[in-house]
């Protein structure tokens, strides 16, 4: 089993304080045969030296140091230089439990599929865990998904679209030409389900104990520091998801369930950020495309987002 290599890919990027612990759970796997590229997008803290000497204390680590160009590229890059059968992008201040490889590689190849996803948790800079903060309870079977259920699934938010929350076939994202946008951030949204469609067959892991992912939440990292950007970042990522769902799947409801959810953060976002009021104009336009009871009662997450666009419509109209 362990004769078929997986690449794992780890875009760095100022992470130093977390660098050495998360890379020693990807080097702990008990999968060994590994590709670990460390793709150091222009550090300035200390972690372009750190990864060299990483690479230095283990044969299976490469290097690719370059300028900084975001997460995007990073990963693109990475992906050019992977030699393995299977890919995993993982985030270089989170971690992984050690037998996260090892059994999405069985399943993968047990069930001939070219696509996992798995369960995660959250934990603080404190090391304090939250695992009932998080849904996983698509997670408690691991079996066989067909594509389209995998991606209304991904659209509500019970299956992750996050890049580090799947293993999947190389040669089903090259061979489709699939590539992370360029200097986008949620890059991983549109991204995700073009590898689930490239698929032959795709499935969801279950966990035996504990999630397999750890998201580490710093309000440093990318996502914890809001700018205009990721207002607009978001809109455009979310006009892709709806050509791609369009495009390519019967899938209605869920494609709906997930616009509002997406326009609803995205109104938070420029509420933050101190839109302009033509922004806002911009974005309620699109919100009320979506807006029905049906929709909105979708989930808890769904009906609190809309609550708060209603008060801070009211908050920003009554200025």
């Amino acid at each position: 089993m362990m004769k078929t290599k997986v690449s794992v890919i780890v875009p760095v990027y100022n992470v130093v304080n977390y660098l050495q612990q998360s890379i020693d759970s990807i080097l702990n796997q008990t999968y060994n045969n590994l590709q670990i590229i460390l793709v150091d997008d222009g550090s300035t803290d200390g972690s372009s030296q750190l990864v060299d000497f990483i690479k230095d204390q283990d044969n299976r680590v490469e290097v690719i140091h370059k300028k900084n160009e975001g997460l995007s590229e990073a990963r693109n890059i990475g992906l050019s230089f992977a030699k393995g059968e299977y890919v995993y992008f993982f985030d270089s201040d989170d971690l992984v439990e050690n037998n996260l490889i090892e059994d999405a590689v069985n399943f993968l190849e047990k069930n001939m599929a070219d696509f996992v996803t798995f369960t995660h948790d959250f934990f603080d800079e404190s090391d304090q865990y939250y695992q009932g903060q998080v849904n996983n309870s698509e997670y408690k079977v691991s079996r066989l998904v067909s594509n389209e259920e995998l991606i209304s699934r991904l659209l509500v938010g019970k299956v992750r679209v996050s890049a580090w929350s799947y293993v999947f076939r190389k040669k089903i994202f090259t061979d489709a030409g699939i590539e992370f946008q360029k200097g986008k951030k949620y890059e991983d949204n549109d991204t995700t389900p073009l590898i689930i469609l490239a698929s032959r067959r795709s499935g969801i892991l279950q966990s035996k104990s504990k999630p397999y992912y750890h998201y580490r939440k710093r309000s440093s990292s990318i996502t914890g520091s809001l700018t205009k950007s990721n207002y607009y970042d978001l809109i455009s990522i979310t006009n892709s998801v709806e050509q791609i769902i369009k495009e390519n799947t019967n899938i209605s409801y869920e494609l709906d369930v997930y616009c509002l959810n997406q326009y609803l953060s995205a109104f938070r976002i420029l509420k933050i950020v101190h839109g302009e009021k033509k922004e806002f104009s911009k974005i309620n336009k699109m919100i009320r495309q979506y807006l029905s009871i049906k929709l909105v009662m979708n989930s808890n997450k769904t009906l609190i987002k809309f609550f708060y666009w209603i008060l801070w419509n009211f908050n920003v109209y009554s200025k």
